[in-house]
C-alpha cells in the first residue's frame, strides 16, 4: 500500500542513513516538493544498486537553461537504465511540457572506455579494438575496449570485464593481464541530449617484448571460441585506415 503523505516523514527516517542524506537533498529542490507522493516514495524505495541514479537525481537542480524544472511525473526502467520523466515549463514562452533522459541505474559515470597499445622493445607495435554484437543495433562493430563497473585506482584496472581480460590473455598467451602504463585522458559525453552518461577514457600500454608471437592468426579459432566479445590486433600502422572505419564514438574521440 502506497504511504500516505503525512507518513512520507517517518518512512524517510526509516531508511539507511545513506538514503537519508539522498532524501534530504532530493527535498531541497522545489520540483521533488511537488511530486506526487507516491512517486516520491517510489524514488526513496528504489534497490540499493541504483544508488547512483539517486545521487545524480539528487542533484539535478530546479531549473536548467531556460527551463523551470515543475515536477517528476514519472519513472520508465529496463535491466540496466531509467527513464525519469519531468514536467517543465519554458521561461521564455511559458509553455509547459515534459521532457526527459536517459540514465544507468549506476549513475551518470558507469564506467571507462579507452584503446590499449601493444610495445615491442619501446616501441608501440599494435592496437587493439573489440569485436561485439550490439543489441541494440542489431549488428556486429568494432569497439574501444571497457565497459561498466570499470575504474582505475593507483594505475590498474578495477573490475576490468572478465570476457575483456580473458580474451586478451589467450590472444597474448599469458595467465595474468599486467599493464605497463594506463594515462587518463580525461571524459567523454556520448549524448547531451538523450543521456546524462559520461564515460572515463584512458590510454593502456602492454608490453610483449618478452612474450612469444602473439597469436594474430586467421586459424586461432580453431581452438577457442569467445564468447559475446571477440579481439582483434591490429599493426599501428593501421590505426588510420580503422580510425575511418569504426564507428565507436568513443574509439573515435580517442
Amino acid at each position: 500500500m502506497p504511504i500516505q503523505t503525512q507518513k512520507l516523514p517517518e518512512y524517510v527516517s526509516s531508511l539507511s542513513q545513506a538514503r537519508q542524506a539522498i532524501a534530504g537533498k532530493l527535498f531541497s529542490h522545489a520540483w521533488f516538493k511537488a511530486t506526487d507522493p507516491k512517486i516520491q516514495e517510489e524514488v526513496l524505495s528504489l534497490p540499493e544498486d541504483h544508488e547512483g541514479f539517486l545521487v545524480d537525481l539528487a542533484s539535478r537542480p530546479d531549473e536548467i537553461g531556460e527551463l523551470d524544472v515543475l515536477r517528476l511525473i514519472k519513472i520508465g526502467y529496463g535491466h540496466f537504465l531509467l527513464l525519469p520523466v519531468f514536467e517543465v515549463r519554458s521561461n521564455i514562452t511559458n509553455q509547459v511540457f515534459t521532457y526527459e533522459y536517459a540514465s544507468w541505474k549506476t549513475g551518470s559515470n558507469p564506467g571507462a572506455r579507452g584503446i590499449i597499445f601493444l610495445e615491442t622493445e619501446g616501441q608501440i607495435s599494435h592496437f587493439l579494438v573489440g569485436i561485439m554484437h550490439k543489441f541494440s543495433s542489431a549488428s556486429e562493430v568494432y569497439e574501444s575496449i571497457g565497459g561498466l563497473y570499470l575504474h582505475f585506482f593507483d594505475n590498474k584496472p578495477i573490475n576490468f570485464p572478465k570476457k575483456i581480460e580473458q580474451e586478451i590473455c589467450f590472444h597474448l598467451g599469458v595467465d595474468q593481464l599486467e599493464f605497463k602504463k594506463i594515462v587518463d585522458l580525461g571524459r567523454a559525453h556520448p549524448d547531451f541530449g538523450m543521456t546524462n552518461n559520461i564515460s572515463d577514457l584512458f590510454a593502456a600500454v602492454i608490453d610483449i617484448s618478452h612474450l612469444p608471437k602473439i597469436k594474430a592468426k586467421e586459424t586461432f579459432r580453431t581452438t577457442h571460441k569467445p564468447v559475446g566479445f571477440d579481439l582483434k590486433i591490429i599493426p599501428i600502422q593501421e590505426l588510420s585506415e580503422y580510425a575511418k572505419k569504426i564507428e565507436d564514438n568513443y574509439f573515435l574521440v580517442l
